[in-house]
């Protein structure tokens, strides 16, 4: 009886113990992000997950990687093309799955189709901290602004850039959204009425070439409004593989002269904030092997 009782068992814990995966997926290339998609108003970067369906649109294997396995990308060590190259995914999630399992799933599949192998390390990082400045924060909290967090979400979880005809972008994310509008010499106006200090150090973070944390110890959540300047911009879309034209009938000189003061330095300046270099300990994922092209869905 005894020795009839051990087989179900075991392998009912092998299936169990199942590396959680999709039920099927579907990986692809994504299209090259040009000047003339990004001014047709259809350009949409992010992540959509309903109760069924997981669809990422136009992430990097860096995010990809992030995503998978819920760290920053300044703690993943890889090959160059992971900030440059991007992917679509497509995948259904398995009856009784929960949304929380995606990332383990994303995992699976980042092993599966790339081939993907890594360990683990713990390393110093030299890191930009937003932090609050000599004086104390201007911060204008949020009309909504709650102590309690909010309940478990159950319908759909979107985030994002979505970018309108005009320029214009919307991120979207747990927190609140942002709204971004281009303005004169490439500036760009950003406008949220809700973010939390973390959320907001995430936001402005591709502005800098260091890693930005939020060490700030400010709860709640923030309405406020800040300016980038144009050559702010640029440096960032270089940095993330991106060209990006030079204002029409502006000299390269001109575009690096931004007479109206526009800054992000400026803008936290007005908030009573500030960023700072420091150096931070943190868990590094250490890419060993990682194929660029996909195998076949």
């Amino acid at each position: 009886m005894f020795t009839r009782l051990v087989v179900p068992v075991a392998l009912a814990c092998a299936a169990f113990a199942q590396t959680p995966a999709f039920e099927v997926a579907s990986v692809k290339v994504s299209e090259p992000i040009t000047p003339a998609l990004v001014e047709s108003g259809r350009l949409h970067m992010g992540v959509s997950i309903d109760s069924i369906h997981v669809r990422i649109s136009k992430l990097s294997m860096l995010e990809l990687v992030a995503l998978a396995f819920q760290i920053k990308g300044h703690q993943i060590s890889g090959p160059d093309w992971i900030r440059t190259q991007r992917y679509d995914v497509q995948a259904k999630l398995p009856e009784g799955a929960s949304r929380g399992q995606v990332p383990a799933m994303l995992q699976t599949l980042i092993a599966d189709r790339f081939g993907m192998t890594y360990h683990r390390e713990t390393r110093d990082f030299n890191v930009f901290a937003l932090v609050v400045a000599k004086g104390g924060p201007h911060l204008k909290p949020a009309e909504d602004d709650q102590t309690t967090p909010p309940p478990a979400p159950t319908g759909q979880i979107r985030g994002g850039v979505s970018v309108g005809p005009g320029g214009t972008m919307t991120f979207v994310r747990a927190s609140g959204n942002s709204k971004i509008t281009p303005g004169p010499n490439g500036n760009l106006h950003i406008e949220t009425k809700k973010i939390t200090m973390t959320a907001l150090a995430d936001l402005i973070s591709r502005y800098y070439d260091r890693p930005l944390v939020d060490m700030t110890g400010l709860s709640g959540t923030y309405a406020m409004e800040l300016d980038v300047s144009g050559e702010e911009v640029r440096n960032a879309a270089r940095a993330h593989g991106f060209v990006m034209r030079t204002p029409e009938g502006a000299s390269p000189a001109d575009a690096a002269s931004e007479p109206s003061g526009a800054s992000l330095p400026s803008s936290l300046q007005k908030l009573g904030l500030k960023v700072e270099g420091r150096k931070a300990p943190a868990e590094a994922i250490v890419i060993d092997k990682l194929e660029k092209i996909p195998s076949d869905n």
